[in-house]
């Protein structure tokens, strides 16, 4: 077949590929297999005329008796800071923990703010603020994702975390990435994530010593953050801002 027929078939078959793109639907987003409800708790309290503490706290959980255990796991393993019921002995509720929560939390600002007040005068720095906003996401199978953002402000100094726990729903327990890549998990996956950072940085360089030249990972070696969302087709590591970089870095990888 000469080239001059060919020509006329090649565009008739790239007509047909962009009609068959430009056809095809978006995959949509996961659904949410459980129920959820949120507590939200806000509150103001002036230290004095110029200084106050400002307290919101937005708190997602499982809806239904039957996930009361992983509710108690929630309330306990970090999503809500500071953490005051890690430790605690009795059954955890969302209601009463993000009350107490809150009450705690301004009850140690005005402890602390008499505290700076009487030591450093005018000097001071009072105004604090604590913010928490969750939310729940599917995750790998059936699932949750939990994810807390949290912010907390004392005077001119604030705080910014995101925290990501992969959590069964029916045990509360927490999947951590032993239990998704075996005993071996941080050997197979540092490797694969220096190489992943490595190519958003520069294809020709994939060392550690390289990317601790660019500010990444300097005086540490490279590791998994167990901070990490899971879905059915991919591992996203989350470093927080001034963990491994001055800002927050993530990087994805295909299960």
């Amino acid at each position: 077949m000469r080239k001059s027929r060919l020509y006329p078939i090649i565009a008739v078959l790239a007509i047909i590929l962009l009609g068959v793109a430009c056809t095809s639907k978006p995959k949509a987003p996961k659904p949410l297999a459980v129920a959820t409800a949120h507590v939200v708790a806000d509150t103001v309290v002036h230290f004095n005329k110029e200084a106050a503490c400002t307290v919101h706290i937005d708190f997602a959980y499982l809806k239904g008796a039957q996930y009361a255990t992983a509710n108690d796991s929630l309330l306990r393993m970090g999503t809500l800071q500071p953490n005051y019921f890690a430790a605690s002995y009795e059954p955890l509720t969302p209601e009463v923990v993000v009350r107490e929560t809150m009450r705690r939390y301004v009850a140690e600002y005005m402890e602390i703010a008499r505290w700076l007040k009487d030591r450093e005068k005018q000097y001071s720095e009072l105004n604090w603020a604590l913010n928490i906003t969750t939310k729940i996401l599917p995750s790998k199978g059936k699932n949750i994702l939990y994810c807390s953002e949290i912010a907390i402000t004392t005077g001119k100094v604030s705080n910014h975390t995101k925290l990501f726990f992969n959590i069964d729903p029916k045990t509360g327990k927490r999947i951590t990435l032993k239990d998704e890549y075996g005993n071996d998990y941080q050997t197979t996956l540092t490797k694969q994530i220096v190489e992943q950072l490595a190519d958003r940085l520069d294809p020709d360089e994939d060392d550690t010593k390289a990317l601790q030249q660019k500010g990444y990972f300097v005086n540490i070696a490279p590791y998994a953050t167990q901070n990490f969302i899971l879905t059915d087709d991919s591992t996203t590591f989350v470093y927080q801002a001034g963990e491994i970089s001055e800002k927050e870095v993530r990087i994805s990888i295909e299960n």
